[in-house]
């Protein structure tokens, strides 16, 4: 099974994981002799507009490298899947911390914790040892899964944005969007829109054919907002997470059988985080 999942960035990362199952991919910024990350200024490409913000990313990957990979997904840089598939005995001996995540995790159902930088340090370095038996093990795991995402926030996703905007204009447009989208018109519209799951972040990790159909309903219904609405700052990447959140319910009723992992995250702090809930960043720019 041919599995990719990269790690988004925006900037050039002081340290990278590049193996056969990790890739760090950076927007806008060109690849460096060394190859120590990928970048997405060749090919096909939209590295130059923020607006989509980590929606790059998965654009580039998206055109250029779909058929590379049966099974493809997506991380930010700052919110890695917490993916812990090696023997306890192992881990525990290895990396203590790793093990400390396990045993939380394994016991409270939080969706991210932000625990010490030594500690997310100790995880990559985790993800850097795995040797070609334990990297089969990711496989076999991921590929026992049709999607996996991140565990969810549970409240009414549309409240959760209404605490960000005031004109109904930008709910009743992303609405619009997904009712007009073409994908409807060989599918029974099935989304309820103030649903009590939210899948924030723009993450996930599923197979070919489904990231396919995912990302050209979510830039279907993208472009309807952008010719609609006056953006800016990293908009996009905003409304793109409501618009996974309405798909992954739309697939979850029509396919019951839809076999779904969740996992938490592990959180980095970055400069000026204040937020005691890690999904919820600063107010978006319109």
């Amino acid at each position: 099974m041919r599995l990719k999942i990269f790690s988004c960035h925006h900037l050039q990362p002081e340290t990278t994981c590049n193996t056969e199952i990790f890739q760090s991919l950076v927007s806008n910024v060109q690849e460096p002799p060394d190859r120590s990350f990928m970048s997405d200024l060749s090919g096909i490409n939209i590295a130059d507009n923020n607006l989509y913000s980590e929606l790059r990313h998965q654009y580039f990957v998206w055109k250029n490298l779909l058929k590379d990979y049966d099974y493809i997904g997506f991380e930010h840089y700052r919110r890695p899947f917490f993916i812990d598939t090696l023997p306890m005995v192992d881990l525990a001996a290895q990396f203590p911390a790793v093990w400390g995540l396990r045993l939380y995790f394994a016991s409270n159902r939080a969706a991210a914790l932000l625990p010490d930088p030594t500690v997310v340090a100790q995880y990559w370095d985790m993800r850097r040892s795995l040797d070609q038996e334990a990297m089969n093990e990711v496989k076999r795991v991921i590929g026992g899964y049709d999607i996996i995402v991140p565990r969810p926030n549970l409240e009414n996703i549309k409240h959760q944005w209404e605490k960000y905007f005031a004109d109904e204009t930008l709910w009743n447009t992303m609405v619009e969007s997904v009712n007009e989208n073409s994908y409807f018109k060989t599918h029974p519209r099935l989304v309820f829109f103030e649903a009590h799951v939210c899948y924030f972040a723009n993450m996930y990790i599923m197979r070919r054919d489904l990231l396919d159909e995912y990302l050209t309903f979510c830039f279907e219904a993208l472009d309807f907002c952008r010719s609609r609405l006056t953006l800016r700052g990293r908009a996009l990447g905003y409304f793109s997470e409501r618009l996974f959140s309405f798909w992954f319910q739309q697939k979850r009723v029509e396919t019951p059988s839809l076999r779904v992992l969740e996992l938490p995250l592990l959180m980095q702090k970055p400069a000026g985080y204040n937020s005691r809930d890690p999904h919820n960043a600063a107010a978006p720019e319109v």
